[in-house]
């Protein structure tokens, strides 16, 4: 389990740096994953990000590539044209921080545990408050990771 694990985290590396040779990475496995971001373009580039903002790389570059193909993928939901980029970026941010800002995820406050009043001991960020596109487009990015998890998860049987 634990060498299928460096193997996808292996892939991600070889395909945001283009290094793709038969030493580096084997033909079949890479072949896979390419299929896999022909079928979610949005999860293969979240996949990439996630993966640059763990190893203290160069997210901050694919912050408009996630964003343009989010706004791609929320084309056909009824949003307006201009605020599209927008939207993304708003479900982005969202997305990058759904832990409660008041307890930092852990649902309580200080050392007494009490319940945290904001979310209510979920740890979680209320969504609801949002506008309804930008839970389209958090929905979306859910969605596209939950995919992707599943392709790569597949790789790794």
């Amino acid at each position: 389990m634990e060498d299928d694990l460096v193997r996808v985290e292996s892939a991600v590396a070889a395909t945001a740096s283009g290094n793709l040779t038969w030493e580096k990475w084997p033909y079949d496995c890479a072949m896979a994953l390419g299929f896999a971001g022909q079928h979610n373009p949005l999860g293969f580039v979240l996949v990439r990000y996630r993966e640059a903002q763990d190893s203290g790389g160069a997210a901050a570059s694919l912050i408009w590539e996630v964003v343009l193909t989010l706004a791609k993928a929320l084309e056909g939901k009824g949003i307006n044209a201009g605020q599209l980029k927008d939207v993304a970026f708003q479900s982005l941010d969202v997305w990058n921080n759904l832990r409660c800002q008041t307890c930092g995820g852990r649902g309580v406050l200080n050392i007494e545990q009490r319940l945290c009043h904001v979310c209510k001991g979920t740890g979680q960020r209320d969504v609801s408050r949002f506008p309804e596109a930008v839970r389209d487009g958090l929905s979306a990015l859910m969605e596209a990771e939950r995919r992707m998890d599943g392709q790569l998860g597949r790789l790794r049987r």
